[in-house]
C-alpha cells in the first residue's frame, strides 16, 4: 500500500486536504468553498492576472479623473461608483474563471460579485442591469451552490449538460420576445420615475441594450444552475451588451469589467465544450 503525503491548509483546523495524486476532499462547511482555487493552469493563472491587473489600472485611473472615466456624477458619486466597482470587478472575474472550471466555488465568489455591481449598475442607472445583478442572479447564486451540490458527484465540479434542440429554439424565442416586453415598461414615464426619482432621457439603443442585459442575464443564470454548456452563448451575448450600455454611460471601469469577462466566458464555452456532457 503506498504512502500518500497529505498537505492540510485553510481556516479552523483543516478546511480540507489536498493528495499527492490531485484528489481534493469536500469542503466540510459551505463557506469553505471560496478556498478551492487549486489546481490552476497557467493560462488560467495568466488569464486571472490579465484581469486583475486591467480592473486594478483601471479603477486608478477612474480615482485620478473620476468625473473623465467614471460619467458626469459629482465627485464623492464618482468614487463611490469605482470603489464598488473594484470589488466586484475582481470577485466577478474569480467567478467567472471558477464557473469555467465547473467548480461550484464560482457561486461563493458570484455572490460577492452580483451585491457590488448591482449597486453600481443603479448608481450608474442602469436598470435593467441592476436588476439582474440583483433580484436575479443574487439569489440565484444560493439555487445554483445547491443544485450543483446535489448533482456533483465529488461535491467540488459539476458534469455539464447538453441542451436539446427544441429547448434552444424555445429559449431563443422566449428571449427575443422578453427583451421587446422589458423594452416596452422601460419606456413607460412610471417606471423611469419609480427608479429614478423623475423621467429620464435614456436613449433609444440604452434602452434597447439595457433590456437585452435583463433578459440574457437572467436566462444565462437559470440555465447555469442546471449546468447546460449553451449558458456560455447567453454570457457571451451578454458581456456585448452590457460593454455597450456602459459605453453609453461612459463608466470605463464597468467597460474593462465586461470586456475581461467576455474573455473569460470565450474560455468557458471552450472549456465546457470539450468537457463529457450527459443530456
Amino acid at each position: 500500500m503506498c504512502n500518500i503525503k497529505k498537505w492540510s491548509f485553510g481556516i479552523r483546523n483543516k478546511c480540507f486536504q489536498i493528495l499527492n495524486d490531485g484528489v481534493l476532499k469536500a469542503p466540510r462547511k459551505w463557506w469553505q468553498y471560496i478556498y478551492i482555487i487549486y489546481n490552476w493552469t497557467i493560462f488560467e493563472q495568466v488569464l486571472f492576472m490579465v484581469n486583475f491587473i486591467t480592473t486594478v489600472t483601471v479603477s486608478i485611473l477612474c480615482f485620478i479623473y473620476p468625473l473623465k472615466f467614471v460619467g458626469s456624477y459629482s465627485l464623492t458619486k464618482c468614487y463611490i461608483i469605482t470603489a464598488v466597482s473594484l470589488v466586484g470587478n475582481v470577485t466577478n472575474i474569480m467567478s467567472i474563471i471558477l464557473g469555467g472550471k465547473k467548480r461550484i466555488s464560482t457561486f461563493t465568489w458570484g455572490i460577492i460579485a452580483c451585491s457590488t455591481l448591482g449597486i453600481t449598475s443603479f448608481l450608474s442607472k442602469a436598470i435593467g442591469t441592476a436588476i439582474v445583478y440583483t433580484i436575479v442572479q443574487l439569489p440565484m447564486q444560493f439555487v445554483g451552490f445547491y443544485l450543483w451540490r446535489r448533482i456533483s458527484a465529488n461535491k467540488i465540479n459539476v458534469q455539464p449538460r447538453k441542451m436539446k434542440w427544441y429547448a434552444i429554439i424555445l429559449t431563443t424565442l422566449v428571449i427575443a420576445g422578453c427583451t421587446a416586453g422589458f423594452y416596452y415598461i422601460e419606456q413607460l414615464h412610471g417606471f423611469q420615475e419609480f427608479w429614478n426619482g423623475s423621467p429620464t432621457d435614456n436613449t433609444t439603443t440604452l434602452m434597447v441594450f439595457d433590456s437585452l442585459t435583463l433578459v440574457l442575464g437572467t436566462g444565462g443564470m437559470i440555465m447555469m444552475v442546471i449546468a447546460v454548456r449553451e449558458q456560455w452563448i447567453l454570457w457571451i451575448l451578454l458581456d456585448i451588451a452590457v460593454i455597450i450600455v456602459f459605453s453609453i454611460n461612459q463608466n470605463s471601469q464597468m467597460i474593462a469589467m465586461s470586456a475581461t469577462a467576455l474573455l473569460n466566458a470565450l474560455y468557458g464555452i471552450w472549456n465546457w465544450w470539450r468537457a463529457p456532457n450527459h443530456e
